[in-house]
């Protein structure tokens, strides 16, 4: 790569259209980077942040069909239709849902992927793949097939791969979405470094803020694919105040003396290994627990038990009688079946009741009825399948990590739904990385990892997080 060449981006009055909708993703868009500036892009779900990075990488239009119009230049140089895979070295794009961009069937050979296909010395490619895997902390699982890795695993996988191809700039789609909180702070120091040692340019599409507060980013903020307001690196925002996601004025519903629901007595579980031994505990009407953890620690696993899709390998689930089961997975595209939004919704709301309008109306999907779901942004097909999920009408609740790609308002209108199961008698069991929102929201706290099983009030075991060292799951680390 020639040093002279620039990295600075020009985005001038770029609108994109997707052959299925009827307004444009993006408005006349337009807006410079600075080659080694940090610019976060925030926004409501389905205001064209996405978009904007797969533009900007190529993805849009010659891998994805679309109209555009207007001019992306790089280092003075229009990439206006120009493929991905001729950008690959200058531009990389961490995808929001790492299952899209995962291809291979080791994270060896994920990581290796990249530099192999740009023919370099097998020496320099063991190296990129060393480095990369050793910055996102996932050595370990170096000889993992890919689809045995959690959501969080995933996610540092396929960071890792990018950055293995060595562009100079970087666009990230939700980077903290599926993270633990040692990872996402493993992930930001890898980003510092290579802001301040190569003035690498980083463009990260995020709803928490406040997690990229120590890169110190310059603010965009999107609305129906216009940029409505901009704001300096290191001004204080009230996050609320814009409709971003920062510090929660929740209070728990309250520990229930109610029925029991589930009783899960000294379950173990694991695949190869044993993930953890001895689980026990009573889930009762009326209450929220909220389970964290690290990533790989068998949050997504225990909630396949409490389903009924998994068996443990010890140990009983004993689940009340009349329990009807809603189940919201990690990854929307694992539960969406119909070709519209409209017969997804069909598939638990009977036809001709006028019931599927109200609900996609409530979960702010009205007029994506006939779209395909799987065309959907991330965080709509997220509200899709709760809202699916809602429409059973369940009194077990499970939610794996579905306030990704929400927006404030949208997760307000989750926590509304979920309080209205609990309220009538429900019981909901939800994994969360939010940290901050899991202490707000929680009667119970389960804190699951590999030989570690805490589990109390949200007071309880923050405190026991302190002693054991784990301050990256305590609220105030967030704050």
């Amino acid at each position: 790569m020639p040093s002279s060449e620039r990295f600075d981006v020009a985005i001038s009055d770029l609108s994109v259209r997707y052959p299925d909708r009827e307004s444009d993703a993006l408005v006349g868009f337009s807006e410079t980077i600075a080659e080694g500036e940090v610019v976060a892009v925030a926004g409501p779900s389905g205001c064209g942040k996405t978009t904007l990075c797969r533009t900007l990488a190529g993805f849009v239009p010659s891998m994805i069909p679309a109209t555009v119009s207007g001019d992306v230049c790089l280092g003075g140089d229009s990439i206006r239709g120009v493929p991905a895979e001729a950008l690959a070295t200058r531009v990389g794009l961490v995808q929001q849902d790492p299952d899209a961009q995962i291809c291979t069937l080791s994270a060896w050979q994920e990581v290796a992927f990249g530099p192999e296909n740009l023919c370099l010395p097998a020496a320099e490619v063991r190296a990129r793949v060393e480095q990369g895997l050793a910055e996102l902390g996932i050595a370990h699982l170096r000889d993992r097939v890919t689809t045995t890795l959690s959501g969080g695993e995933k996610q540092r996988l396929a960071i890792a791969s990018i950055l293995a191809m060595n562009p100079h700039v970087l666009l990230f789609d939700e980077p903290t979405a599926n993270l633990d909180p040692r990872g996402v702070r493993a992930l930001f120091a890898t980003l510092s470094d290579l802001v301040s040692t190569e003035s690498r340019t980083l463009v990260i599409i995020e709803h928490r803020i406040d997690a990229l507060r120590a890169l110190a980013p310059r603010l965009v903020l999107l609305d129906r694919g216009r940029a409505v307001e901009r704001y300096p690196a290191r001004e204080r925002i009230d996050y609320a105040e814009v409709g971003l996601r920062g510090a929660w004025a929740l209070a728990p519903a309250g520990t229930t003396t109610g029925s029991p629901r589930v009783t899960v007595d000294r379950i173990s579980f694991g695949y190869a290994d044993p993930l953890w031994k001895g689980v026990s505990f009573t889930l009762r009407e009326g209450e929220v627990l909220v389970v964290i953890g690290p990533n790989g620690g068998g949050k997504t696993s225990l909630l396949r038990l409490l389903a009924g899709l998994a068996v443990p390998r010890e140990g009983t689930i004993d689940r009340a009688p009349g329990t009807r089961t809603g189940f919201v997975f990690q990854h929307p595209h694992h539960q969406i079946f119909e070709r519209t939004v409209r017969r997804e919704m069909e598939l638990e709301v009977p036809r001709g009741e006028g019931g599927v309008d109200a609900e996609l109306r409530d979960a702010r999907l009205a007029g994506l009825e006939d779209v395909a779901p799987l065309s959907l942004s991330l965080g709509e097909q997220r509200r899709l399948t709760v809202a699916t999920a809602l429409a059973r009408r369940p009194n077990l609740l499970l939610l794996d990590e579905p306030f990704i790609g929400q927006d404030r308002r949208n997760v307000l209108w989750m926590i509304s739904r979920l309080r209205e199961v609990v309220a009538a008698g429900g019981t909901s069991v939800l994994v969360t990385h939010d940290i901050p929102l899991a202490a707000a929201l929680a009667d119970r706290v389960l804190y699951l990892d590999r030989g570690v099983q805490l589990l109390g009030p949200p007071d309880e075991v923050f405190g026991r997080l302190r002693d054991l060292g784990e301050n990256a799951f305590t609220p105030e680390a967030w704050s």
